[in-house]
C-alpha cells in the first residue's frame, strides 16, 4: 500500500459529519469468531481506525476499568504544576522510568505558530509490571494510590491488543515467526506505555490547542476519550472527520510499526485533535494505551530502510519536539513528506 499526497491538499477541510467506522465486538473478537476477523482486516486495511465494543466482554470489565482511571486521571490532574513537573520525563528519577509527565506547551500544535495543548503522563507497561509493592512505587501519589487498578488495567488492555493482532496475523497468513505476537511477547521490553492526556480549553488558554497531525509509532493505539475532538483524513480524500466518542468502546487505530511490519498491507492513518465546537470549554480527557513492538524486533519503512522499534519511535518523538521547518522537511511526522496537516480554525464546520 502507498500513501498518496506528498503535498497537503489546498482544500483539505473539516467534514460537517462524523466519521463512520466499523464496530468490531471484542466478544466475538476473542471467541475467534470468523465474521468479525473479516470486518476487522479490512477496516485496518481501508481506514487504520475501528471502534471496539468493550461493553459485551466479560461483563464490560474493560470498561468499567477504564471509567475507574478517568476518575484516576481527574484526581491526578488536579495536583499542583509544580508536583507535576517533578515527574518530567527529561528528569533523572533512577532505574527503570515507571511514569513520565509532559507540560502541554510542549511541542508544536495542530495550528499554525501556535503550542500543543495537552499534558500526560505516560505510565511504561514494562517497568510497571515490575512492581511489587504499589505503596512504594516511584509514581505521584493518586497514581500509587491506584497501582492495582494500573496494573489490572495495563495487563487487560495488552491481552486485547494481543488478540486483535493475533487476528490480524491469521487473517494475512503470517503464522509462527511472521505473526505480530512474536514481536509483542508479554513481559519483553518494549517502550508500550498507558497515556493519562488532559487537554486544555479555549477559554484557559487560547495559545495552546490539541495535538500536531501525525501518525502513531507503534502497532496500536486503544483510545478512550469523554469529549470529542479526535479527527482522521479520511483516506483517499481531502477531508478531516471528527471521530466521536462512544461508551465502553475503544477507538483503535493502527500505527507505523504495524504497518511496516505487515509490509504497507496495513494502514497508519494521519490524525490530529483540535477542539470540536461542541465542546469548546469542556475539559478533554483521554485514556490511551499505545502498544508498541518489542525493543529489539525490526522492520523495514515504506522506502526500506531497516529500523529497530525503539529507534523509530526515539526518532519520532524528537520530530514530535523539532521546529515546524524540520517537521516539514521529511515523511516522519505525518507518512507524507512536507505535509503537516494544519488546522484553520476559520475553516472549522458546524457539526449537524
Amino acid at each position: 500500500m502507498t500513501i498518496p499526497a506528498p503535498n497537503e491538499p489546498a482544500s483539505a477541510k473539516t467534514a460537517s459529519h462524523d466519521a463512520i467506522l466499523k464496530v468490531i465486538s471484542l466478544k466475538k473478537l476473542m471467541t475467534g469468531d470468523e465474521a468479525t476477523s473479516i470486518e476487522l482486516l479490512k477496516a485496518c486495511k481501508d481506514v487504520g481506525f475501528f471502534y471496539l465494543d468493550c461493553n459485551d466482554w466479560k461483563e464490560g470489565v474493560a470498561a468499567d476499568g477504564i471509567s475507574k482511571m478517568f476518575k484516576m486521571s481527574e484526581r491526578l490532574y488536579d495536583l499542583p504544576q509544580e508536583e507535576k513537573s517533578e515527574w518530567a520525563a527529561d528528569k533523572e528519577h533512577g532505574g527503570d522510568m515507571i511514569v513520565g509527565y509532559k507540560q502541554a506547551g510542549v511541542s508544536s500544535g495542530p495550528v499554525e505558530g501556535k503550542k500543543d495543548g495537552f499534558e500526560g503522563f505516560m505510565v511504561f507497561e514494562h517497568a510497571l509490571g515490575k512492581v511489587i509493592d504499589g505503596a512504594s512505587m516511584q509514581a505521584p501519589q493518586p497514581l500509587r494510590a491506584e497501582s492495582d487498578l494500573l496494573q489490572s488495567g495495563v495487563s487487560t488492555l495488552n491481552d486485547i491488543g494481543i488478540a486483535v493482532l493475533d487476528s490480524l496475523s491469521k487473517s494475512l497468513g503470517m503464522t509462527g515467526k511472521e505473526s505480530f505476537t512474536e514481536t509483542h511477547r508479554k513481559g519483553f521490553a518494549s517502550t508500550t506505555a498507558l497515556g493519562l492526556l488532559k487537554y486544555t480549553t479555549h477559554a484557559v488558554d487560547p495559545e495552546k490547542i490539541g495535538h500536531i497531525a501525525h501518525t502513531d509509532a507503534g502497532s496500536l493505539s486503544l483510545v478512550f476519550s469523554n469529549i470529542p475532538g479526535l479527527q482522521v483524513l479520511m483516506p483517499h480524500t481531502d477531508e478531516w472527520t471528527y471521530i466521536a466518542p462512544r461508551p465502553g468502546h475503544a477507538v483503535v487505530n493502527v500505527g507505523d510499526s504495524l504497518q511496516n511490519l505487515s509490509g504497507n498491507m496495513l494502514r497508519s492513518s494521519l490524525h490530529r485533535v483540535v477542539p470540536h465546537p461542541d465542546a469548546l470549554d469542556q475539559v478533554k480527557y483521554t485514556i490511551v494505551y499505545l502498544m508498541r513492538p518489542e525493543t529489539d524486533a525490526v522492520f523495514r519503512d515504506s522506502e526500506g530502510k531497516e529500523w529497530k522499534s525503539v529507534d523509530w519511535c526515539n526518532k519520532k518523538f524528537a520530530v514530535f519536539r523539532a521546529s515546524t521547518e524540520e517537521q516539514s522537511r521529511g515523511s516522519v511526522l505525518t507518512g507524507r513528506k512536507g505535509y503537516m496537516g494544519h488546522w484553520d480554525p476559520s475553516k472549522k464546520a458546524a457539526m449537524v
